[in-house]
């Protein structure tokens, strides 16, 4: 029987509805991150020993490998490109295309926190709405999945004009990059799937006898 009419043994209850609140946070911070793609391309943490951390623009790595290369190679090469990001409708393309990359992964983490704190909710029907919210989140991952070389060519093509081989439309797949996470999406998505239809077939079965 449930204690307190909830879904779950009180203890584990309240475990799973802070957990559910720390994804859903984590989906709040991914906004976060893709304003900061616009306001500071390629910010991260550079060290150095005698001038310690400090957070450094470094846009060049937005590129691809052998791009980056090219222009790194140039002092006025990565001038030229450094101005270009720094225009205003560049770095408004660069959120919209990290939007693309992180949106649905934040309604994986958004969908994954509000099935925790279903779980953690009162009465019977907590585990069917836990399990339609992470059905949702399995949509998104196989999307994000999908999405993720989109976002490798949309990057690269807007970044293009900025360095020495000029605007180009780039157009490339790199399936090993998306088969893992399409395959496991998929299998999440399976699985929710065949235990809500048992559940359903169960709850028919109830109402039958």
């Amino acid at each position: 029987m449930m204690q307190n009419s909830d879904w779950l043994p009180h203890r584990k209850a309240r475990l799973c509805r802070a957990v559910g609140a720390i994804f859903v946070l984590a989906a709040m911070v991914m906004a976060i991150v893709i304003a900061v793609a616009g306001l500071s391309p390629g910010a991260s943490p550079v060290c150095d020993i005698e001038a310690g951390c400090v957070w450094r623009n470094q846009p060049s790595i937005l590129l691809d490998q052998d791009v980056r290369g090219i222009v790194l190679a140039s002092p006025a090469g990565l001038k030229t490109f450094e101005a270009y990001v720094a225009r205003p409708d560049v770095r408004l393309g660069l959120a919209a295309v990290e939007m693309i990359n992180l949106g649905p992964f934040a309604f994986v983490m958004l969908g994954v926190g509000l099935a925790l704190r279903r779980l953690g909710g009162r009465g019977s029907v907590a585990l069917p709405k836990a399990l339609r919210w992470l059905r949702l989140s399995s949509i998104a991952a196989i999307l994000w999945a999908l999405m993720s070389p989109l976002y490798d060519c949309l990057l690269a093509t807007l970044l293009s004009p900025g360095t020495p081989n000029g605007a180009t439309v780039e157009w490339f797949i790199y399936l090993d990059k998306i088969g893992a996470g399409l395959l496991l999406a998929l299998a999440a998505y399976t699985a929710i799937w065949a235990v809500e239809a048992g559940l359903e077939a169960r709850r028919d079965l109830d109402g039958f006898i």
